[in-house]
C-alpha cells in the first residue's frame, strides 16, 4: 500500500507526468472548512539582526509532501538551517505530511494552534480563493517588497505569471518556479504500438488518437488503451478551466473569447463523449473503472493498460521520464498545443498562512529557497553522495543500488519546491531542460483570462452543489459505465437545478471586470 500511495504521488507531482493531478488537482471540495483566523504582520528585520538575545533564530515550520523515503530529513534540516541562519537569520522544521493523509493532515495544521504550519505548498490540497475565503493565508504584496527581492529578481519579464496568484489585486500565494504550461498527450507502450505499427507523428488529436488505439486493439485484443478508474485520465488542457477542476463555468476558446460556457453543454465535451463511445464500443476502456482507485501512470506501470492521455509541459520530456520513473518503454505524442492558464502557474504555489507569529522570517526563508543554488538543490536532490551522485556530465544518477524508493529523500518531488530551476538535471533529463522551460514560459499560448482568479464567495452555496452533481455522474461518463445518451441530459438538467447558471454568471462578471481593470 506504501509504494502505490508514492506511485499515485508520483504521477502527479514528478517533473514527468501530471496526469491525475497538477493543475489536476482532485476534484475540489467546494466546502472546505471555513476557520477563519488573523495574524499580524511583524515588522521585518535584516537577517544578521534577527536573533534573539539568547542567540536563538525563529523557526518556521514548513510543510512539505513525503515522496518516497525521507529518512534523511533530519540531516537536509540541519544543512539548509545552516544556510538559512546565514542568510535569512531564521530556522525551519521540516514537517513532512503523508500524500494519503494530506486532507486531514493539512486541515488540521491550518486550523493554528502548537501544530499550525507557517509555510506550505498548496499542491492537491485545495485552491487558493479557499484558502483565502477560510482566511488560512496572507497578502504578501508588502513582505515581498520588503523580504522578497530576490524572488521578484526571477519573475521579471514573468510579472504576468506572478499576477495568476492574486485575488482581488493582492498576493496570497508564490508559484514555484517551473514550467507554466501545459499540453495534453498521449503515452503508450511501445510493444502495444509496434504490433500495430503505428506511426505517431501522424496522431495529434482525438480523431487520429482514436484510430489509433482501435488498430492497436485489433493488434493486441488483451490490451486496454483508456485506464478507467476514480482517478480521472482526462483533464482538458487547451481549454480554460479557471482554476476550477469541477468545470462549472470554462473558456473552451481561451486564447480567442472570453465568453463563459457551460461545459457539459458545450461542443467540446459533447465531442469527447461521441470518442468515449467509440472507445467503449471498441473496448478500450479497461474493465471495472469505478472499483479501481489507481491514478493513470500507476494503471500503466502495473499493466492494467498499455495506453494512457495525460499532460505536460512537454511531451518528450514528459514520456522519458516516465520511462525512467514507471520501468516501460514508452512513445508519446502530443495531442494539443501548450497552453498557460491560472489554474497551471499556481499548480504548485507557496503560502504563509495566517498562523504564523513571524510572516518576515517566513518570506526570507522563501527568498532563499527561491534564489540560492545551494539551498533548492538541498531541498529539491538531496545530499550528493547520499541521495545522489553525478556522471561524467555532470547529471544526477542514483548511488549504486540505491532508488528513489531507498535513496533518503524524495528527489522526484522537487517540483514542489520553491525552484527546481536551480537544481542539477537528471540523466535522462535533456542537459538544458530548465532553459526550455523558460523558453516554453516565453512562447507557449496564453488564455486571455491569463492572471484572473474566480472569487468563489458569491456562489459558494452553489458550487458547493455543482460539485456533488459532478463527483455523481462525471466519472461514469467519462469511464461509458453509464449510458451516455440517457445520462447526459439528467446531469446537465441537475446542475441546472443545483446553480451552475448563477455559477457561470458570476464568473463572467468577475472575468469582465478584471478585463476592464487591465
Amino acid at each position: 500500500m506504501r509504494k502505490k500511495l508514492v506511485s499515485l504521488l508520483l504521477a502527479v507531482s514528478t517533473a514527468a507526468m501530471l496526469l491525475a493531478g497538477c493543475g489536476a488537482q482532485e476534484q475540489e471540495d467546494s466546502t472546505a472548512s471555513s476557520q477563519q483566523a488573523s495574524s499580524e504582520q511583524q515588522e521585518s528585520s535584516p537577517a544578521s539582526e534577527t536573533q534573539t538575545e539568547d542567540g536563538e533564530y525563529p523557526v518556521i515550520r514548513m510543510g512539505y509532501l513525503i515522496v518516497g523515503d525521507v529518512s534523511l530529513e533530519t540531516e537536509i534540516e540541519e544543512r539548509l538551517n545552516e544556510i538559512l541562519r546565514e542568510k535569512a537569520g531564521a530556522e525551519v522544521d521540516l514537517i513532512g505530511i503523508e500524500f494519503g493523509n494530506l486532507s486531514t493532515q493539512m486541515n488540521l495544521m491550518l486550523t493554528g494552534g502548537d501544530t499550525a504550519l507557517d509555510l506550505f505548498n498548496s499542491f492537491w490540497y485545495t485552491s487558493e480563493s479557499n484558502l483565502v475565503a477560510n482566511g488560512q493565508v496572507i497578502a504578501l504584496d508588502e513582505l515581498m517588497e520588503s523580504d522578497g527581492a530576490d524572488i521578484l529578481a526571477q519573475y521579471e519579464g514573468y510579472e504576468e505569471y506572478l499576477d495568476c496568484a492574486r485575488i482581488d489585486g493582492q498576493l496570497y500565494g508564490i508559484p514555484s518556479i517551473y514550467a507554466w504550461s501545459c499540453e495534453n498527450l498521449y503515452l503508450v507502450s511501445k510493444e502495444a504500438s509496434d504490433a500495430a505499427g503505428i506511426d505517431w507523428s501522424q496522431v495529434n488529436d482525438l480523431d487520429t488518437l482514436t484510430d489509433a488505439m482501435i488498430q492497436m486493439k485489433e493488434a493486441s485484443p488483451d490490451k486496454y488503451f483508456i485506464p478507467g478508474s476514480t482517478q480521472t485520465y482526462w483533464i482538458p488542457k487547451d481549454i480554460d478551466y479557471l482554476g476550477d477542476t469541477n468545470f462549472l463555468g470554462v473558456l473552451t476558446d481561451p486564447t480567442n473569447s472570453t465568453t463563459v460556457e457551460n461545459y457539459y453543454e458545450s461542443e467540446y465535451f459533447l465531442d469527447f463523449l461521441e470518442h468515449v463511445k467509440q472507445w467503449k464500443e471498441a473496448g478500450l476502456i479497461s474493465p471495472d473503472p469505478m472499483s479501481n482507485t489507481d491514478a493513470t501512470l500507476v494503471n500503466l506501470q502495473y499493466g492494467v493498460v498499455d495506453g494512457t492521455p495525460g499532460y505536460n509541459w512537454d511531451t518528450e520530456v514528459g514520456r522519458r521520464n516516465s520511462e525512467v520513473n514507471y520501468g516501460v518503454e514508452l512513445y508519446g505524442t502530443a495531442l494539443s498545443k501548450p497552453l498557460a492558464t491560472s489554474g497551471d502557474v499556481t499548480t504548485y504555489m507557496w503560502h504563509i498562512s495566517s498562523f504564523c507569529e513571524d510572516p518576515a522570517a517566513a518570506m526570507r526563508v522563501l527568498n532563499v529557497l527561491y534564489s540560492d543554488v545551494e539551498a533548492a538543490q538541498l531541498v529539491g536532490m538531496g545530499i550528493e553522495g547520499k541521495n545522489y551522485v553525478l556522471d561524467e556530465n555532470g547529471q544526477m544518477t542514483f548511488p549504486e543500488g540505491k532508488t528513489l524508493w531507498d535513496a533518503g529523500w524524495g528527489c522526484s518531488g522537487s517540483a514542489l519546491w520553491p525552484n527546481i530551476t536551480l537544481c542539477k538535471t537528471w540523466y535522462y533529463e535533456p542537459v538544458d531542460v530548465y532553459e526550455q522551460m523558460k523558453e516554453k514560459n516565453a512562447s507557449a499560448e496564453k488564455s486571455l483570462a491569463l492572471g484572473f482568479q474566480f472569487d468563489s464567495t458569491p456562489v459558494a452555496d452553489q458550487m458547493a452543489a455543482c460539485a456533488n452533481v459532478v463527483a455523481q455522474y462525471y466519472l461514469p461518463l467519462i469511464n461509458a459505465e453509464a449510458d451516455i445518451d440517457s445520462t447526459l441530459p439528467v446531469f446537465q438538467e441537475q446542475l441546472k437545478s443545483a446553480g451552475i447558471d448563477e455559477i457561470i454568471a458570476e464568473k463572467q462578471r468577475q472575468l469582465d471586470e478584471w478585463l476592464a481593470s487591465k
